[in-house]
């Protein structure tokens, strides 16, 4: 809570191996900014600092470190900014809570009718009880700090060595009595493990950039060689995180079975990745999870939002259509099977699909599959995939935490691009100049 009284405003709170070292890179900040990618991409922070004297050249992380640390009069190095998560209830909404939920179902516990969509509601609630009851905590339904502490232990972390892990970052936006009720707003980034640094000048100048996957665990780059059988796609994703130290989501109600897989010399997530390609199911890593979903899921819940043309809430918008020859009118999934020499085919079309239409593009992809049912369910996936960028948008807000990639909006008053819209990038930024969230849209495929 802040004073009512204070003038509204975000600051960010910045983490570097668990020390808080806010206060130390504030005079030298200019920038942080968040991007929160809806699938394919990782999660990134970037932040640019001003560096007078050549502080972060010469020293920069190490002396920050040990600057930060003396601060706390010789005791115990701060917690970082995501230990200080609000205390969650029937009725939050935001980021925290998708958070929780995403963490809740990594420990077992479903949410099967509204997923991770930040909102806590009854489903939520009972969800939050069984697992402090499964813990041994205070069953109350009330997501506070113990509650946090447990949810935030990975199901395999007494396996994982935390040497392993690299430099980690974290970070958090709160956005300060934005509404003049004391109220404060948090985006919490999650974690991020240091990926590059850069300088420049004059003046001289240092950007700092972590990625939500890290590298620590192996999980990136180390080439593994392997057998998998008799095995769902979900089991492979778990196990692959739990491997990793991280927690697995798997928000698809398609799970392929595999008699046997090879794993030749591959990276754990190459891996995950392509398997996912071939089933047509996203995936995504953010803040220690792996996160596998269904886009077509994510597209049919309900918008959070209608951008009217003219409403005066956003700064800054742009309109875009798609390459023309990239869309196809519709996709075939072929198969035969070898033990049989049985033909499998299925076909999926665009909504907007023509028969007559001489300029019909077919998207062909051969893969293994049961039955016509699954080729034709695999052909509707590809072709979403495969078309998805043809109507894109772009709207630059005032800082709003609650604009997240995966979620819905709708567009109202623009024509040809007025319908339901999907964020397939957030990019949050807090500046000398203020908070700014910026969206990246993709049309909504309904159809098919």
């Amino acid at each position: 809570m802040s004073d009512k009284d204070m003038a509204r405003r975000t600051t960010a709170e910045v983490a570097f191996k668990g020390v808080d070292i806010t206060e130390s890179i504030q005079k030298y900040l200019t920038s942080i900014t968040y991007i929160d990618n809806e699938e394919g991409e990782t999660d990134d922070l970037q932040i640019n600092l001003q560096d007078r004297g050549d502080i972060w050249l010469a020293g920069w992380l190490t002396d920050a470190i040990e600057a930060a640390a003396a601060k706390t009069s010789g005791g115990p190095a701060t917690k970082p900014p995501n230990a200080a998560r609000p205390v969650l209830r029937n009725g939050s909404r935001g980021r925290d809570v998708r958070d929780m939920q995403l963490l809740l179902i990594g420990h077992g516990f479903p949410l099967p009718r509204f997923g991770a969509d930040g909102a806590f509601g009854s489903e939520t609630e009972r969800a939050v009880r069984g697992f402090q009851k499964s813990r041994g905590l205070a069953v109350d339904g009330v997501c506070g700090p113990k509650t946090w502490a447990a949810l935030e232990i990975p199901p395999a972390a007494k396996n994982i060595d935390p040497q392993d892990h690299g430099f980690m970052i974290s970070a958090v936006f709160v956005r300060k009595n934005w509404r003049g009720d004391g109220k404060d707003e948090v985006l919490n980034c999650g974690q991020f493990e240091l990926d590059a640094v850069s300088a420049k000048g004059p003046p001289s100048a240092i950007a700092i950039k972590g990625t939500s996957l890290p590298y620590g665990t192996g999980i990136r780059q180390t080439e593994k060689s392997r057998a998998w059988e008799s095995c769902q796609l979900s089991e492979i994703a778990s196990d692959i995180a739990d491997a990793g130290g991280m927690l697995c989501m798997y928000e698809s109600s398609a799970d392929p079975f595999y008699n046997r897989l090879e794993q030749v010399r591959t990276s754990d997530i190459v891996f995950l990745s392509r398997l996912c390609g071939d089933a047509g199911i996203s995936l995504k890593v953010t803040n220690n999870i792996i996160v596998l979903f269904d886009q077509s899921e994510y597209e049919s819940k309900p918008p959070v939002l209608t951008i009217r043309r003219g409403d005066g809430k956003y700064d800054k918008w742009s309109l875009n259509t798609g390459s023309t020859d990239t869309k196809y009118s519709s996709c075939r999934v072929s198969y035969t099977d070898p033990s049989t020499g049985r033909a499998i085919e299925g076909i999926a079309y665009a909504d907007d699909y023509q028969t007559d239409k001489k300029d019909n593009r077919q998207l062909e992809a051969y893969a293994k599959v049961s039955g016509i049912a699954e080729a034709m369910a695999l052909a509707s996936k590809r072709l979403r995939k495969a078309n998805k960028y043809g109507l894109t948008a772009q709207f630059t807000y005032p800082g709003d935490p609650s604009l997240l990639a995966g979620l819905t909006v709708m567009l109202a008053g623009w024509g040809a691009w007025s319908g339901k819209f999907i964020i397939s990038q957030a990019q949050h930024t807090v500046g000398r100049s203020g908070y700014t969230t910026q969206i990246k849209l993709r049309q909504v495929l309904e159809g098919y």
